[in-house]
């Protein structure tokens, strides 16, 4: 196979396991060069099971010529340090979201792949799946008229087992977790980014770690209306409210790979239409076979860093608010 783009992942959690390395080994466009963990037992393990390297340290993994990009799938707390390793050692960066804990690290991040002439993007995965990108032609097309509010709801039970997302000292917590997809989305759907209006931030006594937040943002006329937490029903959703309609969208930001993903309309009256439906499919696969075949398209990471830098600024000043 005529790769083109290798790749290497950095941190082999849950989410690297069940998520990334099955989209990168599904890929005809990236190949997998290998797997950098502290675990050793894992990381062979791993590596023999999809016939790839094992990179005991990041040193090893940086200097091999074979890796042109690192996927960072570490801890959030972890992904400015790790970050800044992989745009120095020159190779392309594709960093799970959010890019790091804090408005100041992200643009750091941009201005070094800036200066070492790589690329650089958040791994926000849901942006590339069929059903979003069928929500945003509506939306272009006007279908729904003048927009009037769009309302967020991300958030899940407590997880059984303890993960960074609950430890602070490694960037837990919902708010870096959970923001950036509602944040991305008034991004992605508005014209113009909105304005933080009021905000808060909620730990609940068992926690070292926030567990909730919300926000309201609005621009040009638009409320965006963010709702997220753990410890509660699952929901992931997102609602756009029209002078000439409704669309629901469910599942909005995580999806199984064989999840049938639609959207549902609700024309001026109230009346449902048939169901629109936008298929199946891996959208950790999508986004990372657009940061391969994109490289050579600076414009596209413009844009992206734009998006990231704002969501960034937006989650300090929720932060701050609070």
């Amino acid at each position: 196979m005529n790769s083109e783009l290798s790749v290497a992942v950095w941190g082999l959690g849950r989410h690297a396991i069940r998520r990334v390395l099955p989209a990168i080994v599904q890929s005809q466009v990236i190949e997998l060069a290998g797997i950098c963990t502290r675990n050793q037992e894992l990381g062979k393990a791993k590596a023999a099971e999809l016939n790839c390297e094992y990179f005991a340290s990041p040193d090893h993994m940086l200097s091999d010529d074979r890796v042109q990009a690192v996927l960072v799938t570490t801890p959030t707390g972890l992904h400015f340090q790790h970050g800044l390793r992989v745009l120095e050692a020159e190779k392309h960066l594709c960093c799970e979201k959010p890019m790091t804990h804090s408005y100041q690290t992200t643009c750091r991040l941009f201005e070094l792949a800036a200066e070492k002439n790589v690329s650089a993007m958040s791994g926000l995965m849901y942006k590339y799946h069929p059903q979003f990108l069928a929500l945003k032609r509506i939306i272009e097309e006007r279908t729904l008229g003048e927009l009037k509010s769009l309302s967020i709801k991300f958030g899940m039970p407590t997880l059984n087992v303890d993960t960074f997302r609950s430890d602070p000292e490694l960037g837990g917590g919902a708010l870096l977790d959970m923001s950036c997809y509602p944040l991305s989305v008034a991004y992605q759907l508005l014209t113009e980014p909105p304005e933080l209006r009021c905000a808060n931030v909620a730990t609940q006594a068992s926690s070292k770690a926030d567990t909730d937040g919300w926000a309201i943002l609005e621009g040009q006329g638009v409320v965006v209306d963010c709702q997220w937490g753990m410890g509660r029903a699952y929901q992931n959703s997102l609602q756009i409210w029209g002078a000439k309609g409704l669309i629901v969208c469910d599942r909005a930001f995580t999806k199984e790979d064989d999840y049938d993903s639609s959207l549902v309309f609700y024309d001026q009256r109230g009346s449902q239409s048939p169901v629109i439906q936008t298929g199946r499919a891996n959208s950790y696969r999508a986004m990372i076979e657009t940061f391969a075949m994109r490289l050579n398209e600076p414009e596209f990471f413009v844009t992206e860093r734009a998006e990231t830098e704002w969501c960034a600024m937006m989650t300090d000043k929720i932060l701050h608010a609070s």
